[in-house]
């Protein structure tokens, strides 16, 4: 299991400085690009909120769903004191049947290499395409594979000071898995209040992911219009410099 509630307490502030709101910028230039206007918008893997709730204050219909209660439980808080409207769900989005359609979807930071086997990841993208409209859009980001082969992951540490009574320190290890096209992430979390300390761990499996392949599940899926671009960069084309790629499918 990731995102216990543990490593999901500390979440928010692992990832404190990332840019929300640029990144919303960058999916509306997205529907831009493709001259669609959406009213409604799917999240799926939406985790504490951070894209759902700048899109709902953008006036989207949200929802959102992922399937750590305790990530959507911090969700649900952030929305209540922000006075937003938006449905955050719990649920597997492998598995997950919805009955509704949207006119756009979204799995943002990195959700699609959670998927690390194929069942998975095309069961996603089933979701997806049943999920949508005719002509809707599904967008996501991942780490591409050449990119990640090109700039391995190594071992880091991060630390967070809350107050001056409090702080958190997380250590990262990156270990391949070449035959599986696999990063298992070990995380282990220290929380240090006062003179109590608290450890954490967990293995987060990421996939990285290839163009064609990835092009193969969305056309199984009965995507037709399929577009590849580095994450944040539209008019740029992917190369093997780029860690995250953001992917396009109509």
């Amino acid at each position: 299991m990731v995102f216990n509630e543990e490593y999901s307490s500390s979440y928010d502030y692992f990832y404190k400085d990332k840019d929300y709101e640029k990144e919303c910028d960058f999916l509306e230039s997205i529907f831009e690009k493709f001259s669609y206007k959406p009213k409604t918008i799917l999240d799926i893997g939406c985790g504490t909120g951070g894209h759902a709730l700048v899109l709902a204050k953008r006036g989207y219909d949200i929802v959102g769903i992922d399937r750590s209660i305790h990530m959507l439980n911090i969700a649900k808080q952030k929305k209540n004191e922000l006075g937003l409207e938006a449905e955050l769900i719990e649920g597997d989005i492998t598995k997950i049947v919805l009955n509704r359609k949207f006119d756009a979807i979204i799995s943002m930071f990195a959700v699609m290499s959670y998927q690390i086997n194929n069942s998975l990841l095309s069961s996603v993208c089933a979701l997806a395409k049943e999920s949508l409209i005719p002509d809707g859009l599904f967008m996501f980001d991942c780490w591409h594979g050449m990119g990640v082969l090109n700039d391995k992951p190594v071992p880091k540490i991060k630390e967070i000071k809350i107050n001056n009574r409090e702080r958190i320190i997380r250590f990262t290890q990156p270990e391949f898995d070449m035959l599986n096209h696999i990063v298992n992430i070990n995380f282990k979390v220290w929380k240090i209040k006062d003179n109590n300390f608290n450890e954490t761990d967990e293995i987060h499996p990421m996939r990285f992911l290839f163009p064609q392949e990835i092009k193969y599940f969305l056309e199984v899926a009965g995507f037709k219009d399929i577009k590849f671009c580095p994450f944040l960069n539209l008019e740029k084309d992917l190369s093997y410099n780029d860690w995250n790629m953001m992917v396009i499918g109509r």
